[in-house]
């Protein structure tokens, strides 16, 4: 009789390659997490069925694929390798497994994936628009279709630029905001495939969608749907000349969204709603229906449709108003308690035509008043013009702002706090880290850090939510991709963005620009930013993700290649930004970067260090991808790299490199740049600044990350604590002793200067620190989606327990510890398929036991025991390191008596 393994299979997922041209899903990749509770467990081989129908796959049959019985232990990116996939194609999938021993699971339970528009020539429709008379207006459309039998399957693949809603009898068809999510039109232009079956009834239906201008600045439209009827037979409605099948043209109006901007807001005329636009109200309303004209083909962007392959926007939570204040008679200032992203919902009562002002912003002036000085060009004001009678109710829908406070000019009669809710914006991405301990500082920070990464995923990485920018910025990116993908799951989103890099790329030089998509900024880009390459690595160590790789790699490459041309000597021989805004007092005192370019970090010193960490991560990407010719070309460049770096800026006569301030050390011990001779005086001249500054930092955007791991990595833990602990200025936690719920963009509390957003993920990057060493969860260099990873906590005197948690593609990471009287406790959690190796603080005396689950294992620097699932124990330095396979420890350190 068949022995079935208690390990089994859950949480499946289907992803999906993209063609780098831009068309459509190829190519399926499966992935699977397993649970058990044994300990040292991984899978020994895999079995995935693909069937045309969910009756086919319950009797085991794969007619679409059936992969056999593969020996490897993959779960994740697995890619489908059966019969050629069509446009539309909806297939079901189940797994199972084989654990180490040979025994098999059951089957999954089933899960399905659908294909897209797969190809050019599948999109029939055309672009759809009216270009006369409607300037500056979000247009709305509408159109019938009479279902005339029973139907199994609906759906609308939408394309609305800048930005749409699709409605159905009334009813907006999905939960998705300011959709689609932004590209470089010329290139890309993303669709969404919707599910309108549950709004469809037989009979007439009414079609509708409302488009406003977005990050494209004009208003068009492309629909097709597609009804799958129950006897086998398809309607495909188009927006094409020849009209559609079953229905009348699309016709288009304008109605109560009387301008819409991403940066300025939005008005909303209620006297000009017009009611059952997209239902049968207007059916036997021939006044009505005159109002509405034929819609008209309008050229369409140059990009090729691809479906979105990213989470979307939505309107994600609320916040309650804390406070208001009558600042000036009518003018009313709502404190929301946070700095948030998003928009807020108006309910007001009042006369026909009386207007309702909201004006947003981060600050306060001296009088009460809203101050919008850091908004620069943005209005970010919203306007509600009253239709008059009942209760009214109102949001906006093509615009999103940064605030915490909103000014409400206009209400008639006296608001109350219930007047405005808060409504949180952004892409909908799932939370991966949890970070917890003793001290209450640093959970703010974090909690900080969670708002203000969160706000700024808007269907790509933004600086900022509020200002006139709110852009891809990638010399941002560079240090701030590991402390996101500590706290989300980004492995879509960054994919996506990495593509809109490539849109952006020069195909001739290889140079990339400051910003995907490239709305501001320079080309070439600033050469610090190796996000370019150090994204699809995290990728690949995070998730597993290598396709991203893979498909790039070629302009990975490029990107290097071009910094290549640009070194003299072999050092890259300009820069913008380098450590982009230090304190102030660190800064150039010019206009140029509102005095964010560091006075005291050259330029070109970084610039030639990430062009050294270019050459190494184009190595080791080549390693992976088995291109053995570049692994061993782009090693001697490193090499060259840091003989020159060596050669330029050592002060031999200091003892440093470049100024020797905390940046100009810390940096070239991060990248490894450093040899062994040197680095006992580097460390020494880093501590030196440090002290001198009174435990503050003088590092801008990136090197601030630097500086704590740094520190941490060579035992110097305790001053990193106190630099992030510090409440004065410059730090972090002076930015909370001023009233900060998120991260600022500058150091200093100051409104001298349009240059500070309150809300910006680049100085974010400590969270980082947090994960790797307080709690000690730090990946290995040959690490596959968290394949092997080290929990290794640095402990202080100051904290008491730590707690983090870790939603990889594999499964849970923990680690947990605390101080219990004189020892102490750690949990560690490690998931199937994965190894970690475990470090354990030495006790400050001479005898102790260190003990897993009550099983003394170790014991005045001599192995006891080795309990399932620990595989190797011993001492290293401070430190006892102990391997294991998965499962959940317990281990305890206790000083004898």
């Amino acid at each position: 009789m068949q022995q079935y393994s208690p390990m089994h299979v859950t949480d499946l997922r289907c992803e999906y390659t993209e063609n780098p041209l831009g068309l459509d899903v190829r190519q399926p990749q499966f992935s699977w997490r397993l649970h058990d509770h044994r300990r040292n467990q991984d899978s020994s081989a895999y079995h995935i069925l693909v069937s045309s129908n969910p009756e086919e796959l319950r009797n085991n049959q794969g007619t679409k694929w059936d992969s056999g019985k593969v020996t490897s232990n993959a779960q994740m990116s697995v890619c489908y390798e059966g019969l050629s996939l069509t446009s539309t194609e909806r297939c079901y999938w189940k797994v199972r497994v084989w654990d180490r021993n040979g025994a098999p699971t059951d089957w999954s339970e089933t899960a399905w994936f659908e294909m897209g528009l797969l190809n050019a020539a599948d999109w029939i429709s055309e672009w759809y628009g009216y270009p006369a008379g409607y300037t500056g207006r979000a247009l709305y459309f509408r159109t019938f279709y009479t279902v005339k039998a029973p139907f199994h399957r609906a759906r609308a693949y939408v394309a609305g630029l800048g930005l749409y809603e699709f409605y159905v009898n009334g009813a907006k068809a999905n939960d998705h905001v300011l959709e689609p999510a932004q590209t470089d039109y010329s290139k890309r232009v993303l669709y969404t495939t919707i599910d309108i079956g549950p709004y469809l009834h037989q009979g007439r239906n009414v079609l509708g969608a409302i488009v406003g201008h977005g990050w494209y600045g004009a208003t068009k439209l492309r629909a097709q749907i597609y009804i799958d009827y129950e006897d086998g037979t398809r309607d495909v409605l188009r927006m094409a000349r020849t009209g559609m099948r079953n229905q009348s043209d699309w016709s288009v109006n304008v109605g109560p969204i009387v301008s819409d901007s991403i940066y300025d807001g939005e008005v909303y005329d209620a006297r000009l709603e017009l009611p059952g636009w997209c239902d049968q109200q207007m059916e036997n309303n021939a006044d009505l229906q005159r109002k509405w004209l034929v819609a008209v083909p309008v050229d369409g962007p140059a990009g090729t449709m691809q479906a979105q392959p990213l989470e979307p926007i939505r309107v994600v939570d609320h916040v309650d108003a804390v406070a208001m204040h009558e600042v000036v008679p009518g003018v009313h200032v709502f404190d929301m308690g946070q700095n948030l992203v998003g928009w807020v919902r108006l309910r007001v009562n009042g006369e026909r035509s009386t207007p309702v002002t909201l004006r947003f912003s981060e600050n306060l002036a001296d009088d009460g008043t809203v101050d919008q000085g850091n908004l620069r060009n943005a209005q970010c004001s919203d306007t509600y013009i009253l239709k008059g009678g009942d209760s009214e109710e109102w949001e906006p829908r093509f615009t999103y702002h940064g605030f915490r406070y909103v000014q409400v000019e206009g209400y008639p009669g006296t608001p109350g706090l219930d007047s405005i809710l808060g409504c949180v914006v952004h892409s909908d991405i799932a939370s991966r880290g949890q970070f917890e301990c003793s001290n209450d500082l640093l959970n703010r920070l974090q909690r900080a850090v969670l708002w203000t990464e969160s706000g700024n995923l808007h269907g790509l990485p933004t600086d900022c939510p509020q200002r006139d920018e709110r852009m891809g910025w990638l010399n941002d990116m560079t240090v701030r991709a590991e402390e996101a993908h500590y706290n989300f799951d980004l492995n879509r989103l960054h994919a996506k963005w990495i593509r809109d890099i490539h849109d952006e790329q020069d195909l001739v030089s290889g140079a990339i620009a400051d910003t995907a998509p490239f709305r501001f900024g320079a080309r070439p880009a600033d050469p610090v930013t190796m996000c370019y390459l150090l994204v699809p690595w995290m990728l690949y160590q995070h998730y597993g993700n290598s396709a991203v790789m893979i498909e790039h790699y070629e302009a990975l490459k490029a990107w290097v290649d071009y910094l290549t041309t640009r070194a003299k000597e072999d050092i890259v021989d300009y820069s913008y930004y380098g450590d982009w805004s230090p304190p102030v007092h660190e800064a150039v005192q010019t206009r140029y970067g509102a005095g964010a370019v560091s006075a005291n970090t050259p330029g070109t010193l970084m610039s030639t260090g990430y062009y050294y960490l270019g050459c190494r991560l184009i190595s080791l990407i080549a390693g992976v991808l088995g291109i053995d010719a570049d692994v061993a070309a782009y090693r001697t460049k490193a090499e060259h790299t840091y003989a020159a770096f060596n050669r330029t800026f050592w002060d031999e006569r200091k003892q440093v490199y470049g100024s020797g301030n905390q940046a100009c050390c810390c940096f070239p011990l991060y990248m490894g740049l450093v040899p062994d001779e040197r680095r006992a005086p580097v460390l020494e001249g880093l501590l030196h600044d440090v002290q001198a500054h009174d435990f503050h930092l003088t590092t801008g955007n990136l090197c601030s990350k630097y500086l704590l791991e740094v520190l941490s990595e060579n035992g110097l833990h305790d001053v990193a604590y106190r630099i992030a602990t510090q409440t004065s200025y410059p730090s972090w936690g002076y930015m909370l002793a001023n009233g900060a719920t998120t991260i600022w963009e500058r150091w200093e509390h100051t409104k001298e200067t349009s240059m500070h957003s309150k809300n910006h993920p680049m100085m974010a990057t400590f969270s980082a620190w947090y994960y790797r060493y307080l709690a000690g969860i730090r990946l290995t260099p040959d690490t596959v989606g968290f394949s092997s990873f080290i929990v290794q906590p640095y402990l202080v005197d100051e904290l008491s327990h730590v707690t983090a948690r870790l939603e990889t593609v594999r499964g849970i990471v923990e680690s947990a510890w605390k101080r219990e009287g004189e020892g102490l406790h750690l949990h560690v959690s490690i998931p199937i398929n994965s190894n970690a190796t475990i470090g354990i603080p030495i006790p400050h005396s001479p005898h102790f036991t260190l003990f897993e689950s009550e099983c003394p294992i170790w014991h005045n620097h001599e192995l006891l025991t080795l309990p399932e699932g620990l595989l190797k124990v011993r001492e290293d330095g401070d430190w006892v390191m102990v391997t294991a396979g998965s499962g959940v420890y317990e281990f305890d350190t206790r000083l004898e008596s």
